[in-house]
């Protein structure tokens, strides 16, 4: 009897709570990701990366079968993005960098540009429930994105009970560090949401750009215009896509390539003739790492990258690696770049 009523108990617990026992958590993800995109929501939202803390206001429907959006910056130079399907309404103070920067500005819900990919979750990170909470005055219940080695973050996320939505998310490292923090503060939801939340604040003296948003797709050149690889990636990153360009500045040719987990990223670039006075270094801001590293210049001046070298410091190709990854997984995937055919 005893037994029998303990048992009636605990599925009263798992069925009164947020998650029953047999939940799958993916499924959970799964939703998350389309709340994003088709809820109506209107809330104040705080992002913290680095050294930087932002507050930011985000209003979101579907209207019409149209994504409508405002994004406001509370703190810092004042910023106004207004979407309108595919039309973007940037309102900015002169001589605001955004606008220099609109490939940065996402083709998805705007808050894709402070939450991660998750729906790209790969077999090299686990997924469990790991209890309930509140987030702006809001039942939530947590998921733990758990990397399965060394060479990877992990994210712990608390998740609206009702709607899915994401509430409240954190890049940890392996010591628990927070690295970044994203948390609604206030938040209303569904009939809620007041559609004239989307229309914008007029500033006097603001510029407005009205910019057409397109998908951005990295573009691939063929392997052969590629003389760099990765002797070692951790397990599970792949070459997403690879480039040559021009340095800032100047006309040296620098090599991208971009790898990705399907959750974290990271992208190294090689500079066959780089700055006399470049160097190796390291450093870190939040969760992105920096690595810089010059590769063993090749003996007698051979030809690197297409291009003849003569002395020590031009034979030395420098390599920069920069993504969210710890920094110890940066420094060894620098240093064994090299060219092509290398063994």
């Amino acid at each position: 009897m005893i037994i029998r009523t303990a048992a009636v108990l605990l599925v009263g617990i798992c069925l009164v709570g947020g998650v029953r026992a047999d939940d799958d958590p993916r499924r959970w993800l799964d939703e998350m990701n389309r709340a994003f995109a088709e809820l109506s929501y209107d809330g104040i939202f705080s992002y913290y990366a680095g050294q930087e803390l932002a507050t930011l206001r985000i209003v979101h429907m579907v209207v019409d079968g149209e994504q409508r959006e405002r994004l406001v910056h509370m703190n810092g130079a004042p910023r106004q993005i207004i979407r309108r399907g595919e039309e973007l309404i940037c309102m900015v103070e002169p001589g605001d960098a955004l606008l220099a920067l609109r490939d940065t500005i996402p083709a998805g819900p705007f808050a894709g540009a402070f939450v991660r990919s998750y729906n790209r979750l790969s077999d090299y990170y686990g997924l469990s429930f790991f209890g309930e909470d509140r987030v702006a005055d809001r039942a939530a219940v947590r998921l733990a994105v758990t990397p399965r080695d060394a060479h990877r973050y992990g994210y712990r996320l608390w998740l609206d009970r009702e709607t899915r939505l994401l509430l409240r998310s954190e890049l940890i490292d392996v010591n628990g560090e927070r690295l970044e923090i994203f948390q609604f503060n206030q938040i209303r939801l569904g009939d809620q949401v007041d559609p004239a939340a989307l229309e914008p604040d007029d500033r006097d003296g603001a510029l407005i750009s009205h910019l057409t948003l397109a998908a951005k797709t990295a573009e691939n050149v063929a392997e052969q215009d590629i003389r760099w690889e990765a002797g070692w990636l951790p397990e599970g990153f792949a070459l997403l896509a690879a480039d040559v360009r021009e340095a800032p500045g100047s006309k040296r040719p620098v090599t991208r390539m971009m790898f990705s987990d399907g959750l974290a990223a990271f992208s190294v670039f090689v500079e066959d003739q780089p700055e006399p006075d470049a160097g190796s270094m390291e450093s870190r801001d939040g969760a992105t790492v920096a690595v810089a590293h010059r590769l063993a210049a090749p003996v007698g001046g051979a030809s690197v990258g297409g291009a003849s070298v003569g002395d020590s410091a031009a034979a030395a190709p420098l390599v920069t690696v920069v993504g969210e990854i710890p920094p110890p997984t940066a420094v060894e995937i620098a240093r064994s770049i090299r060219a092509t055919g290398g063994r």
